[in-house]
């Protein structure tokens, strides 16, 4: 049982999409339109483009909580060895800077000849995600500074 073996029995991405594309756990549908909530689908479209589950090179944005409650970005590929789970996916952590992240994520997608067609979803979806943890901290440092400075108001 080569691993080259494991390949050639691996059906193809077609025939599992014509299998899933009607019936899998990951899909809701809402106001008549089908959307997918399975990883390394940029879009949350139930499509085989952006299917993260049938095609063989996939890319995903997914935030993950780390340590002391601390959440992080990070970029996920699939990297091919089906026949090995715990290395079927490369994470990549993104850090604060905008620029340098969606460059980072145009050189993983459509520099690198891995799937160009999804770079603008995947930044699309990094920016949202981004924003989104941003409001949720600056709403926290705010209430912060106000309660700081409601304490400073009764000590004067």
């Amino acid at each position: 049982s080569d691993a080259r073996d494991l390949d050639k029995m691996q059906a193809s991405g077609e025939l599992q999409w014509m299998l899933v594309r009607n019936h899998n756990a990951f899909q809701i549908k809402k106001d008549h339109i089908l959307f997918s909530c399975e990883p390394n689908n940029p879009t949350n479209l139930s499509t085989y483009q952006y299917s993260g589950l049938v095609n063989d090179k996939a890319v995903g944005v997914n935030v993950v909580e780390g340590k002391e409650g601390k959440k992080k970005i990070y970029l996920t590929k699939k990297c091919g060895k089906y026949y090995k789970p715990t290395k079927t996916f490369a994470k990549y952590g993104l850090n604060s800077n905008n620029k340098r992240n969606t460059k980072a994520i145009e050189k993983a997608t459509s520099l690198s000849f891995y799937r160009g067609d999804l770079t603008k979803a995947t930044i699309a979806r990094y920016l949202k995600l981004k924003k989104g943890l941003q409001s949720k901290a600056d709403i926290k440092d705010i209430v912060a500074k106000l309660n700081k400075d409601k304490t400073e108001e009764k000590e004067e």
